[in-house]
């Protein structure tokens, strides 16, 4: 069996796994968010959370029509790549002192996830079309897109935004905690 949860025999049965792990990464997407925006302190980034929560709940619908269009009852399965991105992520906010990092901090790990999810839904959208399944792949590339979206928004808004931020008050503290030594 190894690391999936059932015989692939055919192209098919890695569709269903494919679609059962973007299920699940929906899902845990929904559940994430909450604890992260609770810690957020940017209006514009809150927003973006917010946004992500609302596509995350959209593709979750769209994933379990899609299991529908297959004939299959729609099933989640444990992803433990989307889960080691909001672990790593969670480590990391608990190891940051100031909230402009922490912003800064989010941001990136729901750019890793948007861009994860966007990449899956790339490769299941090519097995669709390779079984034959045109409306099955429509819905599924809107779900890819949401995706890129998120994760372009969220690399902008940090570009134009919030890194700024985070390297003021970086360089702000480290200025008055260990000045610079005089040349001699």
């Amino acid at each position: 069996m190894g690391l999936l949860t059932k015989d692939i025999k055919s192209l098919d049965d890695l569709l269903r796994q494919g679609l059962g792990e973007l299920l699940y990464s929906e899902r845990r997407i929904r559940r994430a968010i909450p604890a992260l925006r609770s810690k957020v302190r940017d209006p514009m980034l809150r927003r973006e959370l917010d946004d992500c929560l609302q596509a995350a709940t959209e593709n979750a619908r769209h994933l379990e029509e899609a299991f529908t269009l297959l004939g299959a009852l729609p099933g989640s399965i444990e992803c433990p790549a989307i889960d080691g991105i909001f672990i790593s992520a969670e480590e990391l906010n608990d190891e940051i002192d100031g909230y402009h990092v922490l912003d800064t901090a989010i941001a990136a790990a729901m750019q890793a996830v948007e861009n994860y999810a966007s990449a899956r839904y790339v490769t299941v959208i090519g097995w669709t079309r390779e079984l034959d399944r045109p409306e099955t792949a429509r819905l599924l590339q809107k779900c890819r897109a949401r995706h890129q979206h998120g994760a372009d928004s969220m690399y902008l808004l940090a570009e134009r935004r919030l890194n700024a931020q985070a390297g003021r008050r970086s360089s702000a503290s480290r200025s008055v905690a260990s000045p610079m030594p005089l040349a001699s």
